[in-house]
């Protein structure tokens, strides 16, 4: 496969890299396995919208367990800095707070582990702007900033082949159809999954996004997002 090329490159360059994991998605899951297996320490960087969630946890926890040179390091999701600044979903609103972006991230988590790569799950059939922004991606790395993308050319469906044929834990879902099922805070739907399966996590939601308490009741009664 032509991840195993780019990683092989990245082998060339260093022997422990940065993973931007999400935790619970296909992409993060089938590289951590990947880098596992070529990397003498991979350095997880999870962004969290709500900190501490037990679903979440979950999927970091196996991680841990099935790879003894793997760590993890939590951060607040670079989103979160926009939404304290506007007061979204009611979360407590500070208008002087720093604008942050996963650039920002990657940066402040080299000069921390002192690692000066950093690997990533996009792929082409992410969207047009992930398409065109790895086409000009040299072999799957780009040299200047010290980013890889081992996964660019599959496509959903060769990941979770992946996933099935190495017997690793599988992606997190609530029955959406949406590229992402990861925290939707805003998304009905998950909200009413939460409830039922976590109802904790989606305690510790309402807590820091009061608001959404109302978006899981107008769903719940009027079954509108």
């Amino acid at each position: 496969m032509f991840y195993d090329k780019i990683i092989d490159r990245l082998t060339s360059q260093t022997d422990q890299v940065i993973l931007f994991h999400s935790g619970t998605g296909k992409d993060s899951i089938c590289l951590c396995d990947l880098l596992s297996k070529k990397f003498k320490r991979v350095v997880c960087v999870f962004m969290y919208i709500v900190p501490d969630l037990d679903y979440e946890n979950r999927y970091i926890n196996y991680a841990l367990k099935k790879y003894s040179n793997i760590e993890f390091y939590k951060t607040p999701h670079f989103a979160l800095a926009s939404f304290i600044k506007n007061g979204y979903l009611g979360i407590k609103k500070n208008a002087n707070v720093e604008p942050m972006s996963i650039h920002k991230i990657d940066k402040l988590v080299k000069v921390k582990y002192e690692i000066d790569w950093s690997v990533y799950g996009f792929k082409k059939n992410d969207g047009v702007t992930r398409r065109l922004m790895l086409n000009s991606c040299e072999d799957g790395i780009y040299y200047s900033t010290k980013k890889a993308y081992p996964l660019m050319d599959l496509k959903n469906s060769d990941v979770l082949n992946y996933i099935r044929d190495n017997d690793l834990i599988q992606p997190f879902s609530y029955g959406t159809t949406k590229p992402s099922s990861g925290c939707d805070i805003s998304t009905p739907k998950f909200l009413a999954f939460m409830k039922q399966k976590y109802p904790s996590d989606l305690q510790k939601i309402f807590n820091t996004f009061p608001f959404t308490e109302a978006i899981l009741f107008k769903y719940e009664t009027y079954g509108k997002n």
